[in-house]
């Protein structure tokens, strides 16, 4: 694994949003409160390492207003870097309303995310010189189906990268209010190809590129289409299970949790499996610490991983595994 005499352990660029959430019960409807938060992908991975005590950094686009602000100190408050962030003085940020539901009625996500600021980047322009710097970089599906800019500079970035032995880790999160699953699928191959971690849902698996089957066989099939170093799927209420392009297949159970707040449960694992594999590839460990914080998480309103390291060393000793090779 990369030293970790850089500055940072792990680096990011992708969009947070300001969040406003319908108290549980209510509805956007009729309601009179809205609780204002901060998510996005990328930086709710970025929040939940640096909370478990990782260097990370966050670059994006956010214009100079109070809601970038917000944006930039609450992440900043986190410790998470934010001085790779580029500012400007026009555009708006993203936002996306959360209709809570309770079962049997799901969560409704409204987004008004088009025309950010990082949906106009450029580039040619962003500096890209920070990927030298990190021991990791992680990057999303999400990011480049913002705009064609985003595409282009989270390309180069990867490349970048990979050029410098930095690993990469790539989340597909699919989101289909974006593009459509054609678009993503010819859009997000390269990146899975060059990724070396691989993250999917199974739901993506499918939806993309037809990968269905049992557990084994979706994993399976995504090593033999992009032939990452490591492919982790994730089964939702079914755990996780990985497998290694030599061979290494872990499979582990979901930890049962109380849910307050499904949103940003898959970032946690994401960054719990990078917190356990990124000094050593220790599978087994990377994929207990994913369970245990996506578990963790699903308590916690709000889209950010407020867990500290010692709630997440006294999860891990209820999480049940199971090993297969």
């Amino acid at each position: 694994m990369r030293g970790a005499d850089v500055r940072w352990d792990m680096a990011s660029f992708g969009e947070t949003m300001i969040r406003l959430a319908v108290p549980v019960g209510e509805r956007l409807e009729t309601t009179t409160r809205l609780d204002v938060g901060i998510g996005g992908a990328e930086a709710n991975v970025l929040v939940a390492l640096a909370r478990l005590g990782r260097r990370t950094a966050w670059a994006s686009v956010l214009p100079r207003n109070p809601l970038g602000e917000r944006i930039a100190r609450e992440l900043a408050w986190h410790g998470v870097d934010t001085s790779l962030v580029q500012w400007v003085e026009q555009g708006r940020v993203g936002v996306y309303f959360l209709d809570t539901g309770i079962p049997p009625r799901p969560t409704m996500v409204l987004y008004d995310r088009a025309g950010s600021a990082i949906a106009a980047v450029d580039p040619e322009a962003f500096p890209v010189e920070w990927t030298a710097e990190t021991r990791w970089l992680h990057l999303t599906g999400i990011t480049p189906a913002l705009s064609e800019g985003c595409q282009q500079l989270a390309w180069k970035l990867l490349l970048r990268a990979r050029a410098l032995g930095v690993p990469v880790s790539f989340d597909v999160n699919y989101r289909s209010r974006l593009w459509s699953s054609e678009e993503a699928a010819q859009a997000l191959a390269p990146f899975c190809a060059q990724a070396t971690v691989l993250l999917c849902g199974e739901g993506d698996a499918r939806t993309l590129w037809g990968v269905d089957g049992a557990p084994e066989q979706i994993v399976a099939g995504l090593t033999e289409r992009f032939g990452a170093a490591v492919t982790v799927v994730t089964l939702g209420d079914g755990g996780a299970i990985a497998l290694t392009r030599d061979g290494n297949l872990v499979k582990i159970g979901a930890l049962p949790a109380t849910v307050i707040d499904r949103v940003g449960a898959g970032d946690a694992f994401a960054a719990g499996f990078l917190h356990g594999y990124v000094d050593d590839g220790d599978l087994e460990r990377a994929m207990r610490y994913g369970t245990a914080l996506a578990a963790l998480k699903l308590t916690v309103r709000g889209d950010l991983a407020l867990v500290t390291a010692a709630e997440l060393e006294a999860a891990l000793r209820d999480v049940r595994r199971t090993i297969v090779r």
